[in-house]
């Protein structure tokens, strides 16, 4: 709107808040949160069965457990690739020493691992595949990301130590190990 008078023009871009804006900008207000308010259902927490939970994670962590061959490859540094060997879940699981993460956390199919060391932590996001591979991502603390793959080169070995306090040793009862032998 343009308004002229003799002394100058004034171009009004913006009347104001009247009276009647406040009115209508507060009965908006006021429906939006009643309809939030009786809209939303209420939030209840998940309840988790520990027994539950604790086979799912023991499940998971046998699916997992063995040495692995794992290949970074980091979009931030140049696109280097780093190979190396790890132990899943634990060197004491897999019966054989080699890095291991400090926390892992497995969902399906979907695995979490976070790995702390003296620079800061690293966590991986990653996918498993038929039990064999692994692929995902990392990011670290310091900013670094980029890609992981990794392959099996072997499961865990089986504990003798339990295998001797259930009775069945495998040349005993005739029953034979995965290589066909007694």
């Amino acid at each position: 709107m343009i308004q002229q008078s003799s002394e100058a023009v004034h171009i009004v871009l913006w009347s104001g808040i009247n009276e009647n804006n406040i009115i209508m900008l507060t009965k908006v207000t006021l429906v939006a949160i009643g309809v939030l308010c009786l809209g939303l259902p209420t939030v209840r927490a998940l309840d988790v069965n520990p027994e539950a939970e604790a086979k799912r994670l023991e499940a998971g962590l046998t699916r997992l457990c063995g040495v692995w061959e794992w290949t970074v490859h980091s979009h931030t540094m140049n696109h280097r690739e780093a190979k190396s060997r790890i132990v899943l879940p634990t060197s004491e699981a897999a019966g054989t020493a080699g890095p291991s993460p400090s926390e892992i956390r497995i969902y399906g199919d979907a695995v979490y691992f976070r790995w702390n060391g003296p620079g800061g932590f690293q966590e991986d996001s990653m996918l498993l595949i038929d039990n064999k591979r692994l692929e995902g991502t990392f990011r670290t603390s310091s900013g670094a990301v980029g890609a992981i793959n990794g392959r099996r080169l072997s499961g865990c070995q089986t504990n003798t130590a339990e295998t001797s306090k259930s009775g069945n040793t495998g040349a005993k009862d005739g029953v034979k190990d995965e290589a066909g032998k007694p």
